[in-house]
């Protein structure tokens, strides 16, 4: 393969795509510097770059750091940027480096498309239907589809459930019902609560856990008393903080079901996670999770706690049914979303926009 390398600036605290995409572009061959600005990733950083064989150039707060944007601008070939830096792209456009740009966080405004355009070669939407919302106030500059991938070698069935809910102190003998996410507005987990009430109030063997992380103060205030509730019945547990991204596959080999709830996702990569875990997903029928969860009997009516809690029994309760959708999302993430497959993609877009294919 054409030796390349790129400058990838992370975006927030998304683990499983600012850690395991770089890692599987180095596989590739790709000389990957990475730019952290988020305290939290830098300390996921760190510990994965400890435990790890793959070694990545990282450059903490790079931004900051102004002689030495330049002089690491021109040893790449592309810049990956996942959040927006104007003061990297211009200096990629005074070298004539081409610039890719994903839309994690859209939707964007037709303006500020207007704003960025001429620092951007490609944009790269994580999903179709970001694709779509995008496309029209982009104007003519190029959008393509790249999934997002999950790292089949972290996540995967190898640990096994009874192991993952000893070490969660979790009951071996119960319904685990999870929900792993940020706790802000747009996430809804006040439908998972009022569907964990139903839940809890008329089965005895179902425990729910929520794993919260990055939250929204004003929103979690509003939500909290609820949350106490459901510790109280005994059968619920609540963590509020951030675990290491290599453990994560705990989470999901723990439960029985995760359940997503978001009203708004460029795309959702607990998803794919819990699925290449063998751990059926539930989420709302709405924004991307149509068409990367490959079983519609399982989306259920966006915002409609009633109709998550007979999503949740109909899976729970039909042990036939339930072994199909273990089956079909292995099968999925083996097949569609495997990180290989999107690291491949994102190497392909490199070496067009390089002229070398």
């Amino acid at each position: 393969m054409t030796k390349l390398s790129i400058l990838f600036n992370n975006i927030s605290i998304l683990t499983s795509y600012n850690l395991d995409l770089p890692y599987s572009l180095r596989q590739l061959g790709v000389r990957v510097y990475v730019d952290i600005e988020h305290p939290i990733l830098l300390l996921h950083y760190l510990y994965e770059h400890i435990n790890s064989n793959i070694k990545l150039d990282v450059i903490p707060y790079l931004s900051k750091l102004k002689p030495l944007v330049p002089r690491i601008i021109s040893k790449v070939d592309v810049i990956h940027l996942n959040a927006w830096n104007r003061g990297i792209t211009e200096i990629a456009r005074q070298r004539s480096k081409p610039v890719i740009f994903v839309l994690h966080a859209a939707p964007f405004d037709k303006e500020f498309y207007r704003e960025i355009s001429d620092y951007v070669d490609v944009f790269v939407a994580p999903s179709i239907f970001t694709f779509n919302q995008e496309r029209d106030k982009i104007g003519g500059k190029k959008i393509v589809i790249i999934h997002h991938g999950v790292n089949r070698k972290l996540f995967n069935e190898s640990i096994p459930r009874e192991e993952a809910r000893k070490i969660l102190g979790l009951p071996r003998d119960s319904k685990v019902i999870l929900w792993n996410d940020r706790i802000s507005p747009e996430k809804d987990i006040t439908t998972f609560i009022k569907a964990s009430e139903t839940l809890l109030k008329t089965r005895s063997n179902i425990f729910v856990y929520i794993k919260g992380r990055a939250v929204n103060k004003d929103y979690y205030s509003r939500i909290e008393n609820s949350l106490r509730k459901l510790m109280k019945t005994g059968r619920a547990k609540i963590h509020i903080g951030w675990i290491p991204h290599s453990k994560l596959p705990i989470l999901y080999r723990a439960a029985d079901v995760f359940v997503r709830a978001s009203l708004y996702e460029t795309f959702g990569l607990g998803v794919i996670e819990s699925m290449a875990c063998g751990t059926p997903v539930i989420a709302p029928n709405t924004a991307t999770f149509p068409e990367i969860i490959p079983y519609t009997q399982m989306l259920f009516r966006p915002g409609d706690p009633n109709d998550l809690v007979n999503k949740i029994l109909g899976a729970i309760d039909n042990p036939e049914f339930y072994q199909e959708l273990v089956k079909i999302s292995l099968e999925t993430a083996q097949k569609k979303f495997d990180m290989t497959i999107t690291a491949n993609k994102y190497v392909r877009l490199y070496l067009e926009l390089m002229g070398k294919i």
